[in-house]
């Protein structure tokens, strides 16, 4: 009796161990098969991670931005870890920093949400406002300086509604036409989305 339970007490610490992990690291159940989709891809970088292990989908359009912003964040070495990317229709959002907008860029797939890690430091929202631009790291600095020379990308710091974790590019504003129609492509897909299991990489 003694020896199963014992069996017992091993196997539930390894599987709340193996839950624990999986929620701060591995967060395989976000993950979509996206072999049979048009629009929505999966953007695995260098320099750009997904918090928790989270997948990265965006619109196939958006991905290289998302090169250019690996480039950015690699030649400053600095990482960016996506908080989010596309954000389905009617989706319940939690801690953001401003209300999500109707027209938002994420519902298109292009736009990403996002934290900084320089030098193993984790910069948020309130460290990336832009009254603490000055204060910043040079490296977050000038990452965010070649985002403001980017035509095609907006920092959301330089928002009026300020938005220091947000990188978009502005479809939204290029063409509500294009817009309308790249949020309902990627709702659609989305929505019949087949989940997948997310193995660990062969390094």
């Amino acid at each position: 009796m003694k020896r199963i339970l014992i069996i017992l007490i091993i196997f539930f610490t390894l599987l709340f161990s193996g839950i624990v992990y999986c929620y701060y690291n591995f967060q395989f159940w976000t993950h979509l098969k996206t072999e049979q989709f048009e629009t929505l891809r999966e953007y695995d970088g260098e320099n750009i991670i997904a918090l928790r292990g989270r997948q990265i989908l965006v619109h196939k359009d958006f991905i290289p931005h998302l090169i250019e912003l690996d480039n950015y964040a690699k030649n400053n070495n600095i990482v960016l870890i996506v908080n989010q990317s596309y954000r389905f229709n009617g989706q319940t959002i939690s801690r953001t920093v401003v209300n999500p907008a109707k027209l938002s860029n994420h519902l298109a797939g292009f736009a990403i949400d996002f934290n900084v890690e320089d030098n193993n430091k984790k910069y948020f929202s309130n460290d990336l406002k832009r009254n603490n631009f000055s204060k910043l790291p040079i490296d977050i600095q000038n990452f965010i300086n070649e985002v403001r020379k980017n035509k095609n990308l907006r920092w959301g710091g330089d928002f009026n509604k300020e938005d220091p974790i947000h990188i978009d590019s502005p479809i939204n504003l290029k063409s509500k036409k294009d817009w309308l129609n790249y949020s309902e492509l990627c709702h659609n897909e989305f929505s019949k989305g087949i989940p997948k299991w997310k193995i660990w990489k062969n390094e």
